[in-house]
């Protein structure tokens, strides 16, 4: 049996406002239901799809949360839902707490290594994309990321034992040791969004795992 997740990480400044509607409906409307096709054909309860959440802000007066989640939903039509009500307001000229954004999707998905007997006779597919318009915050903050404890030191993020300081990239290069494809989706030319993008990309390629990642850019 195969399960599949997914989780769309997404910056709801006013930067992105803009481009909100072109994204839902040239990029993540295909991907979702390319995602959960089938979906449909089977009874919501007993579906193997997942979908969820997470909206990030920016530091500052000028947001009022840094970040937020739902919870999973196996239904495609209630996850557009929460899609296309997402307020994007705020941000002002500081750079967005994507670590942040994507340390909370790292804690949603289950650790692999948990070794729930539950789970180990179903093949699970995670994935997460990372939608955003705006420079990643520069300065590494404390950020909460799961470790796995059956890694070499070396190989565990930035390799410092206890380390808690860490930046979007770092984060970033985290998904591919817990098996999660990640894609970044940005409508603007930013390069420090497309180094996040290639920390991941040479993650994977160090990684012993099989796992894809896609960078789009209009």
């Amino acid at each position: 049996m195969a399960a599949k997740r997914l989780i769309v990480v997404v910056e709801s400044t006013a930067a992105m406002g803009p481009y909100w509607e072109t994204i839902l409906r040239d990029y993540l409307d295909k991907i979702i239901r390319c995602f959960g096709e089938n979906v449909s054909t089977v009874q919501n309860s007993s579906s193997s799809v997942e979908f969820a959440l997470v909206s990030y802000n920016t530091h500052g007066c000028y947001s009022d949360c840094l970040v937020q989640r739902t919870g999973w939903t196996r239904d495609p039509d209630v996850f557009f839902l929460w899609l296309s009500s997402i307020p994007f307001s705020g941000g002002g000229f500081n750079d967005a707490v994507i670590a942040e954004g994507l340390a909370e999707a790292l804690m949603m998905f289950p650790n692999s290594q948990s070794g729930d007997p539950n789970q180990q006779n179903v093949e699970i597919h995670q994935h997460c994309i990372l939608v955003a318009a705006s420079n990643p915050y520069p300065l590494r903050t404390p950020i909460c990321v799961p470790q796995l404890q059956n890694l070499e030191q070396s190989e565990t993020i930035e390799s410092f034992p206890g380390n808690c300081l860490y930046d979007a990239e770092a984060v970033a290069k985290a998904f591919p040791q817990f098996s999660i494809s990640l894609s970044v989706i940005c409508p603007k030319q930013l390069p420090k969004i497309k180094a996040i993008y290639n920390a991941v990309r040479m993650a994977y390629h160090s990684s012993t795992k099989i796992l894809t990642s896609l960078y789009v850019y209009f």
